[in-house]
């Protein structure tokens, strides 16, 4: 564990967070370019596939545009048989394979935990894609049961819904299923099993689905996603618990930056996100953009939620963002541990830096 890593476990230990759990606000409402790296995926555009489960860090220079949504009933699709590549299109704008894998996972140093991920991560690849892309995705199921993939808030034809019995039929063990669909309005989604759903999704088969707009981002100097989560008595972010957490989703900023952060709640309990020394807005609510912005500094985030917050750099420092919900900082019961990452400055030097170096 390195020098930075004890530090803030005994500052928690001190009891930086003494105050008592509760809910959060009000229910109102994760690299850009150049994927090449990414595997498994046939790419036509860098706007695919971020395969890499540590937090994301983006550099958001895209220049601000007026988005087009298509939406699906405007886009003339084939009609054959569901489940087959070349069923809707034969020219897809971005294909991308995915697995279903049985996968032992390193949660926190030294403790390895089972879980079902695709492309043998936890959460799965975030997928990267731009509005109106004619989208097609592969899935081979190497589980020891059936599955599916729904495209949680995503107005797909319901054929592509992914839900077993309704509107596909199970995907058995070693067999393989094609979606197609035209990407619908932006935003930020996710994309989960729907097969034995509490198993399944609680196992970790789940990943981020972001829909870029058709005109360019809007202007952020940085871009995060964070997957909250929880599995067999660990509370993740992005596959990991505190202190594991600070290895890779650790937030930068300096001052005067505006990021943006967007949080999907995968699991099955809420999660009030509470960050220190700053107010931040609430700017999109499951992938649908707020005419009215709200300003708070916890935001609650209902299972199957996700949530866009904006964060101006106005308070140098290293800020604790954390779920109020104290037993969910906890590490099977051990505080400090869980959902627990930081904001931290980059052109200030904080007692969290100075306590880092001298333990070097």
């Amino acid at each position: 564990m390195n020098g930075r890593i004890f530090w803030i476990m005994g500052l928690f230990l001190a009891g930086l967070l003494t105050v008592a759990c509760g809910a959060g606000a009000s229910p109102v409402p994760s690299a850009i370019d150049g994927h090449e790296d990414a595997p498994l995926v046939a790419q036509e555009h860098a706007h695919e596939v971020i395969p890499d489960t540590a937090i994301h860090e983006h550099s958001a220079h895209i220049p601000t545009g007026e988005g087009l949504n298509p939406g699906p009933a405007q886009v003339t699709l084939g009609v054959g048989p569901p489940g087959i590549a070349g069923s809707r299109f034969t020219d897809p704008d971005v294909e991308i394979n995915l697995t279903a894998d049985v996968v032992q996972w390193e949660v926190l140093d030294g403790e390895f935990i089972e879980v079902w991920g695709y492309n043998g991560q936890y959460p799965g690849p975030e997928i990267r894609v731009i509005e109106g892309d004619k989208v097609r995705i592969n899935l081979t199921n190497n589980l020891p049961e059936a599955t599916t993939i729904h495209w949680h808030g995503m107005e797909v034809p319901n054929d592509q819904d992914g839900v077993p019995g309704i509107t596909q039929p199970d995907i058995e063990p070693g067999a393989s299923w094609t979606y197609e669909f035209v990407a619908p309005k932006p935003g930020t989604m996710m994309y989960h099993t729907h097969s034995n759903t509490l198993v399944q999704l609680s196992k970790g088969l789940f990943g981020a689905f972001i829909v870029e707009p058709r005109g360019g981002l809007p202007q952020y100097d940085r871009e995060y996603t964070l997957l909250l989560h929880e599995t067999a008595g660990w509370y993740t972010i992005n596959g990991h618990s505190f202190p594991k957490t600070l290895e890779d989703s650790l937030l930068k900023i300096k001052s005067g930056e505006r990021i943006l952060i967007r949080m999907i709640n995968a699991g099955q309990q809420h999660h009030p996100m509470h960050l220190h020394g700053h107010q931040f807005k609430v700017v999109q609510l499951d992938g649908n953009l707020l005419t009215n912005p709200v300003v708070v500094n916890t935001q609650d985030i209902a299972p199957g939620q996700t949530v866009d917050v904006e964060i101006t750099g106005t308070n140098p420092g290293t800020w604790v963002f954390h779920c109020h919900v104290l037993f969910h900082v906890t590490n099977r019961g051990a505080y400090p541990g869980g959902m627990i990452i930081a904001l931290d400055y980059e052109d200030h030097t904080s007692y969290f830096e100075e306590q880092a170096a001298a333990a070097k």
